[in-house]
């Protein structure tokens, strides 16, 4: 061997000998599964707790977790003692094993966690949470024992993160991060903050809002749905000009606005969803150049339109409505059968979806079921159809209530002051993927009211905000949110209302002129700009801030 080449080896040696040292420094740990007391319906919290804190333990290059398939079944369960514990850390042969258990009473989660090391050291933590701050509680204890066990000096985050729109508040995922505003503080943006764009004001009452390619010429157009109207709007000047306008009689309710192109001619077709007295009425509407004109009338379902797995393409679907209950149980696809209308294949779906309630939400092992109860909280369901998680917060609530009795003969006419049961259709829960990542986000509103907190009817909201929420293992939390919008929300999208080939965060609302003046209220629409020019990982979940 030439003198060269033993230089040559012994350089690539040397080069190779810090890595190599620090491979083999790295410890490594398992996480247990977590020991769960109380009602059955949190058991998911074992593996949800074990899979997160596993996670936010990992410090590459330092602190690695074992590989799951040399651990075995070894880590099937809770260990039942420290004994136990030590037992299985000898087995399994990692430097460090965590472990504890999650008591549940009420609202209230009471958290133990113990990690061991091989040495026989010990590091017990403890805390009491709300269950909705359980996640984050867990993450600031994760961030403790690194700190405590390992000297793992805290993440940098000293540049500021770039918001995809300055009147989005961003949740900060950690202590260091800067950005505009903590979200526990309320606040309203003024109305020409950058950013946003704004329409005139319209002299009627909204009810809900579509965008699509109504007319077939590449580019969309504005459809929103008043009290007893479809009024059809083009983007244009930055002003919203009308196109058309289609009514109905004062006896007809107006429920529901989507859009979808039903015979793929290339232009998206309006589907409104209806009630006329106890039943539904539904009816499907074409743009003709300045014409509403009807495609099917006198729809005896509820219609909307949903993305659904497998494929998670938007499909109609709906259901049949029942006098006594509102709908008929089971939501179902619709297709035209003799050029009518009908119910097809029935969704995966819990027995208590309607076609306005639910929203499928894509993960990388399939997909969790997203329900707005009759109170207005989500519920986090699996493919299987077990709850698992639901919200404290109310999202998605409007003033479009159905009266209905469970209780009263189907034929029987009520007094004028009889005392109704409401249900309210929820607004849009919108699923997206901004950040083009492996994790989807859910788009919903939330409306802010002191006097709906005490009052149940109290359905006109004087201001409310729009929240990005993503499963995060354990339930929904808050990725970011618009600033407070003086206003009540009728609804919202995503979509490109300027035609510009950039998707906008499109927000209708009403106004508010206060209690007295509800008849006063009036349209206007609001669009977000989406910057995705720059994203950031938010510590190991973040801000994933960008357009889809």
């Amino acid at each position: 061997m030439t003198l060269f080449r033993r230089l040559a080896l012994l350089a690539v040696a040397l080069l190779c000998l810090p890595s190599l040292a620090l491979a083999a420094s790295a410890k490594t740990y398992a996480v247990a599964p977590f020991a769960v007391h109380g009602p059955e319906k949190y058991q998911y919290l074992s593996q949800g707790a074990q899979s997160m804190l596993e996670s936010r333990m990992n410090w590459p290059g330092h602190l690695a977790p074992m590989d799951k398939s040399k651990v075995g079944s070894r880590l099937a369960k809770a260990p039942g003692s420290e004994a136990e514990a030590k037992k299985t850390l000898a087995d399994i042969g990692a430097d460090y094993l965590a472990y504890g258990s999650i008591t549940v009473s009420g609202e209230q989660a009471s958290v133990d966690i113990m990690v061991i090391g091989q040495n026989g050291q010990k590091w017990p933590k403890n805390f009491t949470t709300k269950m909705g701050d359980l996640i984050p509680a867990m993450e600031r204890t994760a961030q403790s024992l690194n700190n405590e066990i390992f000297q793992r000096p805290a993440a940098k985050g000293d540049a500021a993160v770039n918001q995809m729109n300055p009147n989005f508040v961003v949740n900060q995922t950690n202590q260091n991060q800067k950005v505009y505003l903590n979200p526990n503080f309320r606040y309203a943006g003024p109305a020409d903050s950058p950013g946003v764009w704004r329409s005139q004001s319209m002299p009627f009452v909204s009810r809900g809002i579509a965008i699509d390619n109504l007319s077939g010429t590449g580019k969309n157009e504005v459809a929103i749905l008043g009290d007893h109207s479809v009024q059809v709007f083009a983007y244009k000047d930055r002003q919203l000009l009308p196109v058309a306008k289609y009514e109905v009689p004062p006896n007809i309710k107006l429920l529901k606005i989507s859009t979808l192109d039903i015979n793929g001619d290339g232009k998206a077709e309006i589907i409104v969803s209806s009630r006329y007295f106890k039943d539904p009425r539904s009816f499907i509407l074409q743009l003709d150049g300045n014409h509403l004109k009807e495609l099917y009338k006198d729809i005896k379902l509820y219609l909307n339109v949903a993305t659904v797995p497998p494929d998670f393409s938007r499909q109609l679907v709906g259901s049949k409505g029942d006098p006594k209950d509102l709908f008929v149980q089971g939501v179902h696809n619709v297709i035209f059968s003799g050029g009518q209308p009908a119910l097809s294949t029935r969704l995966n779906l819990p027995s208590k979806a309607n076609p306005f309630n639910f929203v499928y939400l894509p993960e990388k092992s399939g997909y969790k079921v997203i329900l707005n109860d009759d109170k207005d909280h989500l519920v986090v369901y699996t493919a299987k159809g077990e709850r698992v998680a639901a919200t404290e917060d109310q999202y998605c609530g409007s003033a479009i209530g159905l009266e209905y009795d469970s209780l009263m003969a189907p034929m029987e006419k009520p007094k004028s002051d009889y005392l109704w049961t409401y249900y309210y259709i929820p607004l849009p829960m919108l699923v997206t993927n901004l950040d083009k990542g492996d994790r989807f986000e859910l788009l919903v509103s939330k409306n802010i009211s002191l006097a709906a907190q005490f009052f149940e009817t109290f359905r006109t909201f004087s201001q409310g905000e729009i929240h990005s929420l993503y499963w995060d293992g354990v339930g929904m939390s808050l990725l970011w949110k618009t600033r407070r919008i003086k206003g009540t929300i009728t609804g919202y999208a995503l979509a490109d209302i300027d035609n510009d080939g950039q998707k906008e965060l499109v927000v209708c609302i009403n106004t508010w002129p206060g209690a007295t003046g509800v008849y006063a209220r009036r349209t206007i629409v609001l669009a977000y700009k989406l910057d995705t020019t720059s994203m950031s990982q938010p510590g190991e979940f973040g801000i994933d801030m960008g357009g889809q």
